[in-house]
């Protein structure tokens, strides 16, 4: 390892607003309001301040239809439904207290449909350039529930998501940006660079598998990777036109891609780490890179997941943040 340095809507009180409002595009928090969405929350709030984005409190609630034994639905599932909107109004309003107690504004939109296809139309529909999804706990549960839904809406979006651990408070100050060369691996390195806000760390890492040095090449691993990958670095450093207050650094790493992009980030405290997909056809999502698909499931940190490239990218203006169950 080598390393160089149908919907219920209230307006948005004022409250919860910015100074100055942006032309297209706001800040979309899409949350059940349970803890394991805190995160996204407290991240998604954060960044509308810093940026100056308008912001609105979004969640989805699924349909609920009970059947007979014949299978025929029930006349009360609309009733259900409403009893669980209304005990979802209750949760986010518990959340707020959990999370901004100091807010005593709160307005917010649920919505009525399936929890990935939704918020991935949202994000659609208001030209959003950023999903963020809370990530929820690590173990059997999350990886069958919360995390495996952070990754369906990846596999379905056509833009950058964010995924947050429930602990996630703030804006970020340094990012990890894995790179493979691709152009998703880039387009996740600039949507880092941008979350950043103009200031902090932006490391740009490649990881070399293990694989024996070539027979006759009497370079150590270190020279080859050196010799061949850090004046790639270099020129996607300069494309990247980072602000003067953003330092860039620069690490070679080996071994297995997402156990040494989480080991650095661990060692280094590093905020974010961010990965491209490869490939836009349905196919190319649904299947994505093993690197993204692993930092997804075992990161405890934030993670960033690219596609190629989308219909926006990340300015500071829109997003859509959503929690662990996509809801």
């Amino acid at each position: 390892m080598v390393r160089a340095p149908e919907t219920t809507h209230t307006p948005l009180a004022d409250a919860l607003r910015p100074a100055v409002q942006p032309a297209t595009g706001g800040l979309l928090v899409a949350t059940d309001g349970t803890p394991d969405a805190d995160g996204a929350v407290r991240v998604g709030l954060a960044l509308a301040r810093r940026d100056h984005v308008p912001v609105e409190l979004f969640s989805v609630v699924e349909p609920l239809t009970l059947y007979t034994p014949d299978g025929v639905p029930l006349p009360d599932a609309g009733e259900l439904t409403t009893i669980t909107r209304e005990s979802r109004d209750a949760a986010l309003f518990a959340q707020r207290d959990r999370t901004h107690p100091g807010v005593r504004a709160w307005p917010f939109e649920i919505a009525t449909g399936q929890r990935v296809e939704t918020i991935v139309a949202t994000a659609a529909a208001t030209k959003a350039s950023l999903i963020l999804l809370g990530l929820g706990e690590h173990g059997v549960s999350a990886r069958l529930m919360q995390r495996e839904t952070a990754l369906r809406v990846i596999r379905a979006a056509e833009r950058p998501v964010l995924a947050l651990p429930r602990h996630a408070w703030g804006v970020p100050h340094s990012a990890l940006a894995a790179i493979d060369f691709t152009a998703s691996s880039e387009h996740a390195a600039r949507t880092a660079l941008s979350l950043l806000g103009g200031e902090g760390t932006l490391y740009l890492a490649h990881v070399t598998p293990r694989v024996p040095i070539p027979q006759g090449d009497s370079r150590t691993w270190e020279e080859i990777t050196r010799q061949d990958t850090l004046p790639k670095l270099h020129a996607l450093a300069r494309r990247l036109d980072v602000p003067p207050d953003v330092r860039v650094e620069f690490a070679l790493l080996h071994g297995d891609a997402a156990h040494e992009l989480l080991a650095f980030a661990d060692e280094w405290q590093v905020d974010l780490v961010a990965a491209g997909t490869h490939g836009r056809s349905a196919l190319g999502r649904l299947v994505m890179g093993s690197v993204s698909t692993t930092l997804v499931r075992s990161a405890k940190c934030w993670v960033l997941v690219a596609p190629p490239g989308s219909e926006g990218e990340w300015t500071g203006r829109a997003a859509v943040v959503a929690n662990d169950d996509g809801a």
